[in-house]
């Protein structure tokens, strides 16, 4: 009989559904064993691992990550500091002077606005006085000939400076896109605030493509956090950006031995056919890496006010942003389910979330429906019976919990109390049979785990903000062993990859991680704290310390 390479006991194991003890046996790339028949696999050669106050999980997966661009946006001017629009221009004046020190003085002069763009995200508006948009007449101090775009936390809005706008062909002659806008001051002038992907690409399209060797190099900067922070299966949604195409560069980290985790890369909703095939066919088969879901966009954010919704926000008559505006949605929806694909829908605002359950109910029939498992990415804010309505077409609600964390403080300001009672709802998901799968957002968000781990059990931001607020509508909280779920066997049903990801169980692929303690005993607000001690992927030590 042959032996485990790797045997853990002497403690609590999480299989993805409930709490075992150990032993489990690792033979090669999956679990072979758990419970007392584990034993029997100890070998000479048998490594063995004493959990002893600590746990074993199965490893983290995220749902819903946008890793490629955060990892090149790791790279780039980071405004998340910011706190004003003075602060803001302030920024970009100390990172030009950086690069153009480092491009050497024969590059600082004339003609190095030509080459040099300033890029950046995470600015917040709502951090500024009164929750001013930032102007674009103090960008254009710091930098009258280098273009500029910065793209607020979300990436629903971004400012961009006078040179930006002028390479875009934006002036006050040119019209708002469908879908986005172009925010104007009281002359008509464009002010520099663009809202949504179809203003904000207009800027970017005219932005240098990055290579294949700076986005590998990007994501060898990243991958090892991800490891550290026990994540072993990414979904990386790219489809917001064709610049961003990923799929040969994961491949090649793969063949390089440089790819500790397991990727799911999303593509653009409306694609053709064709196309998606093409790009599949040069894939080639890869379980480590593969191509998962279609993306649309119903909406933008609550933060930026382009979240979609029935009533208007309060205090303005605006409604939100219609991403739908060509009325298209429908038709490529059903397309994209005819051709046997998976589609996510970027529903954020109530009536945003409705128009996806109406075009995913237009798709199929309902059998269909819940075999293919569509998604709504996001899942905030729901009227009633639209938490129902996606439980009983077996739509996956795609939520980050670390969003709350970031909302809480405008959620009210914006929707008013009645409207919050809605948001966030996702004890009623569980209640109501919903399929529940957790991830970040990142870069928008943290990319740790723990962190949306205790916003899920205290509706709440995690403490190591230092924000001071009481809980947010408490009874949608979860229980730790839901939120657990979530975050592992959830997100791979997500990814319809349940039969082999998610759990510890015999058969299944041993991706898991070590935690420094048995996170049921610690209260909430100690989660956060414990650390990830051991990661493997596919029963190899990705990460250890």
């Amino acid at each position: 009989m042959s032996t485990a390479d790797l045997l853990f006991v002497e403690g609590p194991v999480f299989d993805g559904e409930a709490w075992r003890e150990a032993p489990l046996a690792v033979r090669g790339e999956r679990v072979v064993a758990l419970g007392d028949e584990a034993l029997a696999l100890r070998g000479p050669r048998t490594r063995v691992i004493s959990l002893r106050g600590r746990a074993l999980l199965p490893g983290f997966h995220d749902a819903h990550t946008h890793f490629l661009g955060g990892a090149l946006a790791a790279e780039a001017l980071d405004p998340s500091a910011v706190r004003s629009s003075a602060e803001l221009a302030a920024c970009v004046a100390a990172w030009l002077d950086e690069r153009r020190a480092e491009r050497g003085a024969e590059r600082a002069g004339g003609g190095a606005g030509a080459e040099l763009w300033v890029q950046g995200r995470g600015w917040e508006a709502d951090r500024f006085p009164d929750g001013a948009w930032p102007l674009r007449e103090d960008l254009d101090r710091v930098a009258p000939d280098v273009p500029v775009i910065l793209r607020r936390r979300d990436g629903h809005a971004a400012i961009a400076n006078g040179r930006a706008l002028a390479l875009a062909g934006i002036d006050r002659h040119r019209a708002d896109p469908p879908g986005g806008r172009i925010l104007r001051d009281a002359a008509g002038e464009p002010s520099g605030i663009l809202l949504e992907s179809p203003a904000i690409d207009l800027v970017l399209a005219c932005v240098p493509s990055p290579d294949a060797e700076t986005k590998r190099r990007a994501l060898r900067r990243a991958l090892p956090r991800a490891s550290a922070l026990g994540i072993t299966s990414i979904q990386d949604d790219t489809s917001y950006d064709e610049r961003l195409r990923s799929g040969p560069i994961y491949a090649s980290l793969r063949d390089e031995g440089a790819l500790p985790l397991r990727v799911t890369i999303w593509r653009r909703l409306g694609r053709t056919p064709e196309d998606l095939a093409a790009e599949a066919a040069a894939l080639g088969p890869c379980e480590q890496v593969r191509y998962g879901m279609l993306k649309g966009y119903l909406d933008g954010s609550l933060g930026s006010r382009t979240a979609l919704l029935w009533e208007p926000y309060c205090g303005c008559g605006d409604h939100g942003v219609d991403l739908d505006e060509a009325g298209s949605l429908k038709a490529d929806v059903a397309a994209a389910h005819r051709a046997g694909y998976q589609v996510g829908l970027h529903a954020i605002g109530d009536r945003a979330l409705s128009q996806g359950l109406d075009a995913f109910a237009a798709a199929g029939p309902l059998a269909e429906l819940r075999a293919r498992r569509h998604r709504i990415e996001h899942a905030q804010l729901f009227r009633p019976g639209d938490v129902e309505r996606l439980a009983a077409q077996g739509t996956v609600a795609s939520v980050q919990p670390i969003h709350l964390a970031s909302d809480l403080l405008i959620a009210r300001e914006r929707l008013g109390e009645e409207r919050c009672r809605g948001a966030y709802p996702w004890a009623s998901l569980l209640a109501a049979g919903a399929r529940l799968a957790f991830g970040t957002d990142w870069p928008i968000e943290p990319l740790e785990p723990l962190d949306g781990l205790y916003t899920a059990l205290r509706r709440l931001p995690p403490p190591s903000r230092g924000i001071a607020a009481e809980p947010f509508f408490p009874a949608e909280a979860l229980g730790l062993d839901a939120a657990l779920r979530a975050y592992t066997l959830g997100a791979a049903e997500a990814a319809h990859q349940e039969d082999r990801l998610g759990r510890l169980a015999p058969g299944f692929l041993a991706d898991a991680l070590v935690l420094s303690g048995d996170p049921r005993a610690v209260e909430p607000e100690a989660l956060p704290d414990l650390r990830v001690e051991l990661t493997l992927r596919g029963g190899e030590v990705v990460f250890e310390g």
